[in-house]
């Protein structure tokens, strides 16, 4: 059922976010015996029980190895009432830092990982495609003037997508022009801030868009 065709991540690095997403749609939501481990704080050969007992409907792949579905673990997990750190585990809100500039991935990821958020970082807009559909964040901080592909489009492609319409988009720029907050909006993102950051009112920013965990 889950047989993937490992051609075609041979192709992902070069194709635009909205192609990579159709061919890896239902990669999104599978996940590993190791991955669902971690997510329910069980050892594998717990998770392996549970598949051959039948308690986890799970795939195989064409090497014979395991692959479940998030809701298939997520249904488990409320039907065996498990701890609830679990559940949140799953449900984290989840931030995608898409930003060519070291420097503002580190202060980013330090400031959001410390309220609890999941992050991914993406350097251009074509590493951003991929994240966004593999990681599947609720926001993503988006810097405007990136190689490969800048933040308008990576804006524009995400808006215009059924899957990914939803995400919040909170768009950053050390340039400072009228024209650039106009065109960004326009594009679809819901806020737009200055570099430097002023970390307290972008955390209130997020908190509003997304809440917390």
């Amino acid at each position: 059922m889950y047989q993937t065709s490992h051609l075609l991540y041979m192709y992902y690095a070069n194709l635009p976010p909205i192609i990579v997403l159709i061919f890896m749609k239902l990669e999104t939501e599978i996940i590993s015996v190791t991955e669902a481990a971690t997510l329910c704080k069980v050892t594998r050969a717990t998770i392996w029980r549970w598949i051959k007992s039948g308690l986890l409907n799970a795939g195989v792949t064409a090497g014979g190895h395991y692959r479940i579905t998030r809701e298939e673990l997520h249904n488990l997990i409320k039907s065996k009432k498990m701890d609830c750190s679990c559940r949140a585990d799953i449900n984290k809100q989840k931030i995608l830092i898409v930003d060519d500039d070291p420097p503002v991935q580190k202060l980013l990821g330090k400031v959001l990982s410390r309220k609890g958020y999941d992050l991914a970082y993406a350097s251009d807009g074509f590493e951003a495609g991929i994240k966004i559909v593999k990681f599947k964040p609720h926001m993503v901080i988006l810097d405007l003037f990136m190689p490969k592909m800048d933040g308008f489009e990576v804006c524009q492609q995400l808006k215009k997508s059924h899957d990914t319409s939803a995400i919040k988009i909170i768009a950053i720029s050390g340039h400072k022009t009228k024209e650039n907050k106009e065109r960004i909006l326009s594009c679809g993102a819901d806020r737009f801030f200055l570099k430097p950051l002023d970390i307290n009112v972008l955390m209130n920013e997020i908190h509003h868009l997304i809440g917390t965990e």
